[in-house]
C-alpha cells in the first residue's frame, strides 16, 4: 500500500519531450500497451467517492488497482493498492460474479522513463491524444508538499505546459468528453 503523488498535463510533442528528459538525464525504461478497464461498485457509487477500481492489461500480465480519494489540491496525491492477477480472464469473471460493471475503458501506449527518483510516463491515449504524467511514491515520513513541490520543479525543467496540467485522471478527461460529444448531438 502506497500514495501517490502525480502531475499530469497535456503535451504537443511525445519526440521532443522525451528528448529533454534524456538531456536531464533521463533513463528509457521502455514502452507497453496499457488496456484499462474501470468497473463500476455494485452498491456504492466509486465516482462520487472520488475513488476507482480497474483491471490493467499490458504486454500479457494483468493488474487489479483500487485508487483512494485525492487528498490536498494541486498534484494529485492518493492511496493506491495494487495486486498483481495471473489469469486476467479469471478476474474479470470474479469481479462480474460479485456484481462490478465495466464502466469506462482507457487505451494507451505508455513510454516510461525514470528521472530522479520520478517516473515520468510519456502516454498516447486513445481519444484525447498525448500527455505527460510525472509521478513519486510517498514514503513513509515524507511530506506530501515537499513531494509535490519535486514534482513541479521536475515540470519545469521539462517545460511541461502550465496550461496543459490537469488534476483528472484519464478516465474523468475521457468521460466528459463523451458527455459533452452526446451533449451536442
Amino acid at each position: 500500500m502506497a500514495s501517490e503523488v502525480e502531475l499530469k498535463a497535456k503535451i504537443g510533442s511525445k519526440e521532443e519531450l522525451a528528448k529533454r528528459i534524456i538531456a536531464e538525464g533521463g533513463i528509457f525504461l521502455g514502452e507497453v500497451s496499457q488496456d484499462d478497464v474501470y468497473f463500476r461498485h455494485p452498491c456504492r457509487d466509486l465516482r462520487e467517492r472520488d475513488e476507482a477500481l480497474r483491471l490493467r492489461r499490458e504486454e500479457g500480465s494483468c493488474t487489479l488497482t483500487f485508487k483512494g480519494r485525492r487528498v490536498g489540491s494541486g498534484a494529485k496525491m492518493r492511496e493506491e493498492i495494487e495486486a498483481g492477477v495471473d489469469d486476467g480472464a479469471a478476474a474479470f469473471a470474479v469481479l462480474r460474479r460479485l456484481g462490478f460493471e465495466e464502466a469506462f475503458e482507457v487505451r494507451k501506449k505508455r513510454s516510461t522513463y525514470s528521472l530522479e527518483g520520478a517516473e515520468v510516463s510519456l502516454d498516447s491515449v486513445e481519444g484525447l491524444g498525448e500527455y505527460v504524467e510525472i509521478e513519486l511514491v510517498l514514503k513513509d515520513g515524507e511530506s506530501g508538499e515537499g513531494i509535490r513541490e519535486r514534482l513541479y520543479g521536475l515540470a519545469e525543467r521539462l517545460k511541461v505546459p502550465k496550461e496543459g496540467l490537469t488534476t483528472e485522471s484519464y478516465l474523468e478527461l475521457l468521460a466528459s468528453k463523451s458527455s459533452s460529444s452526446r451533449a451536442s448531438k
